[in-house]
């Protein structure tokens, strides 16, 4: 006989310690359903068991887009490391995620297994991000691309977020769940999402997932907070990095007010390039700007004549053209009259007054 697995709301998780009624809504009778492991049925851990999850991301957790399955592209110092994950996804805040499976119960060392995968995928790009999402979808890598941008705007920035990682599995013992926890306390993010299953009839039984840890209601407020926290930190980075930059060239005298700054287009994404021409083209006064001195706001745009930071003036143009980020450090992407960008002039000068420093000092 053909079994059907019916993935069930999430008020409908179970687990070992939790009664399940199916509910005959024309009597209002409730029978109760019998736990089973998938072992018991004949259900296989890769045939099944990723192929649902492949099918079916929210198995594993909210707005994850499948990227592939069993990903072996690993090389360490040119040589193929013989290593192969299960499931890689694509959360929408643009991190890779890690989906280890076990049929049943955890082992001891499947944390351990996740790990050495997830930090495999920490030196992954996006660029070798499309490939294997163009690779495994079978579609063309500019389709690709726009997916995975689609999913993930903040791609557009150029970088993946930290690796996240699920164990998923039928059970976890404390051997797991203890690293686990210890883990998350390090800021590692990773957790266990169990499934179970429920016979129903002779053909049919109930399948459910759940987070254990963390629980859904801590890791909604852990995310907020982690995305306030990291907005805040990068915004601070991004302020330090710029006002550094323009302190430097004001207090060297590398650049005279009066003197002209023009737009380093090929310093945004290529997904970007094009939008941003297009926007010169209409309005060629939009890449350029001119060196006020003000350590505040040192740039007025020609296209307006406001002024703005560095970086509040690259928001201002890609505010033209639709798109908000708010991570750009702004000195990166203005070119001074000698043909290096702000930050490179701005390090160039801090390199060589700490060049002179320590010939002082020895």
């Amino acid at each position: 006989m053909s079994k059907h697995l019916i993935p069930p709301s999430r008020k409908e998780a179970g687990s070992s310690d939790e009664a399940a009624f199916l509910v005959d809504l024309r009597t209002g009778k409730a029978a109760p359903l019998d736990d089973i492991t998938l072992a018991s049925v004949g259900l296989r851990e890769r045939a099944d068991l990723q192929r649902w999850i492949s099918e079916q991301p929210q198995i594993v957790g909210p707005g994850l887009l499948l990227v592939t399955t069993e990903f072996d592209q690993w090389e360490i110092r040119d040589q193929k490391v013989p290593d192969r994950l299960d499931v890689l996804f694509l959360d929408q805040d643009g991190s890779p995620l890690v989906a280890e499976l076990k049929r049943d119960k955890a082992a001891d060392t499947t944390e351990l297994q996740a790990l050495k995968y997830a930090a495999y995928c920490s030196q992954l790009t996006v660029d070798e991000l499309v490939d294997e999402y163009s690779r495994y979808q079978e579609i063309d890598p500019d389709e690709a691309r726009a997916a995975l941008l689609n999913h993930a705007p903040s791609l557009t920035e150029g970088e993946l977020g930290p690796v996240r990682i699920r164990l998923v599995a039928g059970s976890f013992g404390p051997a797991v769940t203890s690293v686990v926890l210890w883990l998350r306390d390090h800021d590692i993010d990773i957790g266990c999402v169990e499934v179970t299953a429920r016979q129903v009839n002779a053909d049919s039984a109930l399948l459910s997932s759940r987070s254990i840890i963390p629980l859904p209601e801590a890791e909604d407020y852990l995310v907020r907070r982690r995305r306030k926290e990291q907005k805040e930190e990068e915004r601070k980075t991004r302020q330090r990095r710029s006002e550094t930059s323009v302190a430097l060239l004001i207090r060297a005298g590398a650049v005279k007010p009066g003197d002209e700054l023009k737009l380093k287009v090929d310093q945004f994404t290529k997904a970007l390039q094009p939008k941003i021409e297009e926007l010169l083209e209409q309005d060629p006064a939009a890449g350029t700007a001119e060196w006020t001195g003000n350590p505040q706001k040192a740039l007025k745009w020609l296209s307006n004549d406001e002024l703005y930071s560095p970086t509040g003036l690259v928001n201002a143009i890609l505010a033209r053209i639709g798109v908000e980020l708010t991570t750009i450090p702004g000195p990166d992407y203005w070119l001074l009259p000698t043909g290096r960008s702000m930050y490179e002039e701005s390090k160039s000068i801090d390199d060589q007054s700490a060049q002179r420093k320590q010939r002082t000092d020895t």
